[in-house]
């Protein structure tokens, strides 16, 4: 039908269509249909004549679709159409085409809805026509392209993207597999480029089948195009159970390694879930922070046997013991108090106030002694006062 006829759409890109334009067919595509179309054109027959069905004419698959239903807010339209607005070849005409294949015929006749095409449509053209002139006459000025310049949806929701939802090339496979949990690494590797080699022959021994732990190698399992230092951050916090450092006199002029260092030193500042393993593979000196730390010295030739074992141990063992496990208030108790024998079958009362109680009495009877003997020795003519003196010393000790 001629009325429908969106042909002179073909070279207008998506961007081109407003806010309103977007809320308007949202408000007509949200609310779910039961009942497919039934027509004689194989593009339509069977598909649902609302948004989902738009989606699957626009090229979406049922991933996309799944990830637009859970859009709330804005709506599941309005995802749907930001995302066709950065794919590449779209065009106002071929969305209004699929709206007309889902037989949708009241969004087309919608007088509100027509009008405001041809009106963004007219307005995308003059601000062509502008831009045209202007590099007409200013040649220096770079020519840009349409559909980039002009796509503010994509630029206004970059700030709300969650960059650490996807950020190594397992999260990708999880993620189009249908999985909803991220990969979780034994350990993350913090090296310097120059030292590849040393971190291959590492992938080769702890990833066996032997050990079979899962490392993670910002080189090998990083996407490109991330934000390095908190997608770093993020991994060794969350994803990461511990962090390998490479010791090398390379590592300790990367200004990369030195801030997954500090960080890493930074949750676990004492070292007792032994979140960070130091190896050191070429002669260099330690960080300060690190000395206090056990070292795994592959520059012995020696203990190199040893090596891939002690190492796989390490990052085998539980990495959060609980606070049983770090003190034992019986044993503590029974060190700073211990129980004293009892005496003529009555028990004597242990604790930190009867122990004190103890060591003053002693103390005392000491003191009483001493006493009593020097006043013996000054005194050596008086014997009563000096066993009295005495007596006097014995009947403290006693207490």
């Amino acid at each position: 039908m001629e009325q429908y006829d969106y042909s002179q759409y073909a070279n207008i890109p998506l961007s081109a269509l407003n806010h309103g334009i977007r809320v308007a067919l949202s408000r007509y595509l949200t609310p779910r249909r039961s009942v497919p179309v039934t027509s004689a054109d194989p593009q339509a027959d069977g598909r649902l004549p609302d948004w989902t069905g738009l989606a699957e004419l626009l090229g979406f698959e049922y991933q996309d679709i799944e990830n637009f239903e859970c859009k709330h807010d804005p709506g599941p339209v309005i995802e749907l159409l930001k995302a066709y607005t950065i794919c590449r070849g779209n065009s106002v005409s071929k969305l209004l085409e699929a709206v007309k294949t889902l037989e949708r015929y009241d969004v087309l006749d919608d007088m509100r809805f027509r009008n405001g095409i041809v009106r963004d449509v007219t307005d995308y053209n003059r601000r062509q026509q502008q831009q045209d002139e202007v590099q007409m006459y200013d040649p220096i000025r770079p020519l840009q392209v349409p559909e980039v310049t002009t796509c503010s949806d994509l630029h206004r929701t970059d700030h709300r993207a969650n960059e650490t939802r996807i950020v190594t090339t397992d999260d990708v496979d999880s993620f189009r597999s249908g999985e909803s949990q991220q990969v979780i690494y034994d350990a993350f590797i913090s090296y310097d480029y120059s030292d590849v080699a040393f971190v291959k022959q590492m992938i080769k021994a702890l990833e066996s089948d032997e050990y079979k732990l899962k490392l993670c190698i910002d080189a090998r399992d990083l996407l490109p195009g991330s934000a390095t230092y908190p997608v770093t951050a993020h991994l060794i916090e969350n994803r990461c159970r511990r962090i390998i450092i490479i010791l090398t006199p390379k590592f300790l002029e990367s200004p990369a390694c030195d801030f997954q260092t500090r960080f890493a030193h930074s949750l676990s500042p004492g070292s007792r879930s032994k979140k960070l393993i130091p190896i050191l593979i070429k002669p260099c000196l330690i960080p300060a922070i690190l000395r206090h730390i056990t070292i795994c010295d592959h520059t012995k030739q020696d203990l190199q046997e040893w090596f891939w074992e002690r190492l796989a141990k390490a990052l085998q063992a539980p990495l959060d013991l609980g606070p049983e496990d770090y003190s034992d208030e019986k044993s503590l108790s029974n060190l700073f108090c211990p129980e004293a024998p009892s005496e003529s079958g009555s028990s004597i009362a242990s604790g930190p106030s009867s122990a004190s109680a103890s060591s003053s009495a002693s103390s005392g009877a000491r003191s009483s002694q001493t006493k009593s003997s020097n006043l013996s020795s000054l005194n050596s003519s008086s014997g009563s006062s000096s066993t009295s003196n005495s007596t006097r010393g014995m009947k403290v000790s006693h207490c």
